[in-house]
């Protein structure tokens, strides 16, 4: 069945914005993570314009859908799942401390000469990198620094833990200045958010 044009804008707009507010996200998250001013994605929503099948396709893989159901009369998710994303991240976790469990007992059983409890410390960086990708897919800026700054210090810790050397614990001078720059450069994206908003 062939669609005219003003029904197609009318379908993805709608389709657009459920998706989008189904995954708690605003115009504005939208529009960062498809790297598009939020005032396209205004115009996409209010059926000013459509966005080219590229963008379509990016919008899908941000929300687990299909170009057809942004497009087609299929009927978008009235009630959203805040928790399931919060599950995948923490079943990500969970699966790392696993290996991490394993590979001590492996450790401890053959009687290797290493300090086996350290896997559970490589863990924490290993989780953090984890969470980066899913906080920048799924959350805002505070979580994607959160994690980066979990896996500077649990890297420092790592190395401090890791290397005999005598002035090894000047790693977490680095790591101080790496936090500094970090803080400010998640200032800064915020500050370009809110200017695109304005």
């Amino acid at each position: 069945m062939q669609i005219d044009e003003p029904t197609l804008r009318r379908t993805v707009s709608a389709n657009i914005a459920a998706y989008r507010k189904s995954a708690h996200d605003t115009q504005l998250d939208l529009a960062a993570k498809l790297n598009y001013s939020d005032k396209s994605v205004s115009k996409w929503e209010r059926g000013e314009s459509l966005p080219d099948i590229y963008i379509l396709t990016q919008i899908a893989d941000l929300y687990g859908i299909t170009v057809s159901n942004l497009i087609g009369e299929v009927e978008p998710p009235k009630e959203s799942k805040p928790h399931f994303h919060l599950f995948i991240l923490a079943l990500s976790v969970a699966l790392t401390f696993a290996i991490a469990v394993v590979l001590f007992a492996i450790f401890e059983i053959a009687n290797i000469d290493f300090h086996s409890w350290l896997f559970f410390i490589y863990a924490i960086p290993v989780s953090a990198i984890i969470s980066i990708v899913f906080t920048s897919l799924w959350w805002g800026i505070f979580w994607q620094a959160l994690s980066t700054s979990v896996l500077i210090w649990s890297l420092g810790l790592s190395i401090f833990l890791s290397v005999p050397l005598k002035n090894v614990y000047l790693v977490f001078v680095v790591c101080a200045a790496i936090q500094i720059l970090t803080v400010l450069w998640e200032l800064f994206r915020k500050f370009r958010q809110r200017t695109k908003k304005k």
